[in-house]
């Protein structure tokens, strides 16, 4: 593993760590009653002004994005970053926040598949083994041995794992324009699209000025919007320039042990034995993740038989 692989890696873990506050914060706004739609516009509204005023404060010259991106990026921008948002809010809405973030680490492989596709990244043993033992992992961490915190809900289990697609769809343009553009510019125009789109689907107007908002969570949509897109999606991009798709979310799986910490401290929420498991094996994931490898599944499997024939 190289120097800026390795620092790669470092980012996007870093950037875990800030969206280990997304749990926390958005269980505190939606028991202000603010309904979830209102809760993504505020929180990517706010995402993009941080931002902006980031570009001009470390001197990024070139904003632009070319012509023919344009649309490619309204796509980034409103699957990746706006319905993500929506669909966080909505699951803890439907569920809990126990539900929403085991539902959002169905991610892992909806990436690696996407990764497959559109970024023609190899299937390998490692990635897969990886993936299915973060899920394992994350179940753990989140419920420990009591499944009964999970909330079945129809419609929420349905918000759920479309976190982890849409997740997967961010992870893949991240890596897709983190070649191609500045990483503040690219994350401004995901995130300035997304505006756009919640914007349309509902009124600012009502939302801004219309007293939906009680004058006592305005600080922590101004912290999670900042937390979130002014820096952690801005170290998750920059991340990206140098690590696959599919070893990186991985990798990031470690929010689900930064939130649950987070919980123990703020809501005074104690730790399993089951929970601790669930750590390590999040953590034997991430190393394995991170392994180099040469093939892919499908050409073991050749291999294979071709050994035996």
């Amino acid at each position: 593993m190289n120097r800026s692989m390795k620092k790669g890696y470092v980012l996007i873990a870093l950037a875990a760590l800030l969206f280990g506050f997304q749990g926390v914060l958005s269980r505190y706004l939606l028991n202000f009653g603010i309904p979830p739609l209102a809760l993504a516009f505020l929180k990517t509204l706010f995402g993009a002004i941080f931002i902006f005023i980031l570009m001009f404060l470390f001197g990024i010259k070139e904003k632009r994005i070319q012509k023919q991106d344009i649309l490619s990026f309204a796509w980034y921008g409103i699957i990746g970053v706006g319905l993500f948002s929506y669909f966080i809010f909505a699951a803890i809405e439907r569920t809990n926040v126990t539900t929403a973030i085991t539902l959002m680490y169905t991610s892992g492989a909806f990436t690696i598949v996407l990764a497959a596709f559109f970024l023609k990244e190899k299937i390998t043993r490692n990635k897969v083994v990886s993936v299915l033992i973060t899920f394992v992992g994350t179940v753990l961490v989140v419920v420990g041995y009591n499944i009964s915190q999970l909330v079945i809900d129809p419609l929420g289990i349905l918000f759920g794992l479309l976190i982890g697609l849409t997740y997967g769809f961010y992870n893949v343009n991240s890596k897709r324009y983190a070649q191609k553009y500045n990483t503040w510019v690219a994350n401004f125009y995901s995130v300035m699209f997304a505006v756009i789109f919640l914007g349309i689907v509902q009124n600012p107007v009502e939302i801004l000025l219309g007293g939906m908002v009680p004058a006592t969570a305005w600080k922590y949509i101004l912290l999670l919007s900042f937390l979130t897109y002014g820096v952690a999606y801005t170290l998750f991009i920059q991340g990206f320039k140098t690590v696959e798709a599919g070893r990186g979310i991985i990798v990031a799986n470690i929010e689900p042990v930064v939130s649950l910490l987070l919980a123990r401290v703020f809501f005074k929420e104690t730790m399993s034995l089951w929970q601790g498991i669930g750590f390590l094996l999040i953590f034997l994931a991430i190393l394995l993740a991170t392994r180099k490898e040469e093939t892919t599944l499908f050409e073991e499997k050749l291999e294979a038989k071709k050994q035996l024939g």
